[in-house]
């Protein structure tokens, strides 16, 4: 199964400026049975978040890939990837309070029998059937019950939040972001891909090796352009389903 890949992590001015680093993770962890992709967000508000996205990303993205083999449905998968968030939780916690470690996750398991997508706090995740820009599903963020609040997987009532969907395999275009990349690379209300930014870099990866594309990915969300949207750190996760 040939799937391309490529993702990038860059650090919002906010932190560069507090000497803060990137709280977002994420991972592609790829192979012929398909591939695995998580990208996390750490909380700006918990001491060791950026910890917290990265084990989150590893550690879910390490329990699934195991298995690519083994058809999915939306019953087992959710409580595979529970059981994934659980063993991560279980580690962090051995390592200091949980809620220092805050963090969202967005993830997306591609095989041959189609695709399955999993969601826990904000960050937005964009299938798209590139034949038809127009027909895409959307895992819209789901936020608190206060402005700028959200839910981690650190939280004690965080299973009531994981969502879980199996998708049609034209869905072959993927895209993973948290919110600091969102506020430019998407429309809100409803949620939808911003074309002009999406598919652009779209067509780039898909004619460039995977280590050009990380590069280009990473200058783009470094632009100052974007910087002046958001001072946020910025993830972008990108899969194809290639020919």
């Amino acid at each position: 199964m040939r799937i391309l890949s490529a993702g990038a992590a860059v650090t919002g001015t906010s932190h560069v400026d507090n000497g803060q680093p990137c709280q977002d993770a994420f991972e592609i962890v790829a192979s012929f049975s398909g591939v695995v992709a998580c990208v996390c967000d750490g909380a700006g508000s918990a001491a060791r978040s950026d910890e917290g996205a990265r084990a989150l990303a590893q550690g879910v993205c390490r329990t699934l890939s195991a298995d690519l083999e083994r058809s999915l449905t939306e019953a087992n998968a959710f409580e595979r990837i529970a059981g994934a968030i659980q063993s991560v939780r279980e580690q962090l916690a051995n390592r200091g309070p949980l809620e220092d470690f805050h963090s969202t996750l967005c993830g997306v398991v591609m095989t041959r029998q189609g695709n399955l997508v999993f969601h826990l706090g904000d960050g937005l995740i964009f299938g798209i059937n590139p034949d038809d820009w127009d027909d895409c599903l959307v895992s819209e963020p789901e936020n608190g019950e206060f402005a700028e609040t959200t839910y981690f997987f650190t939280l004690p009532g965080w299973r009531q939040h994981l969502r879980v969907q199996c998708v049609p395999p034209r869905f072959s275009t993927w895209f993973l972001m948290t919110d600091g990349t969102a506020s430019f690379a998407a429309r809100s209300q409803p949620y939808r891909p911003e074309r002009g930014f999406l598919q652009p870099v779209h067509n780039y990866l898909s004619s460039v090796t995977q280590f050009t594309g990380r590069q280009a990915l990473e200058g783009t969300l470094a632009d100052p352009r974007t910087h002046r949207i958001t001072a946020d750190d910025k993830t972008l996760v990108w899969l194809h389903h290639g020919s």
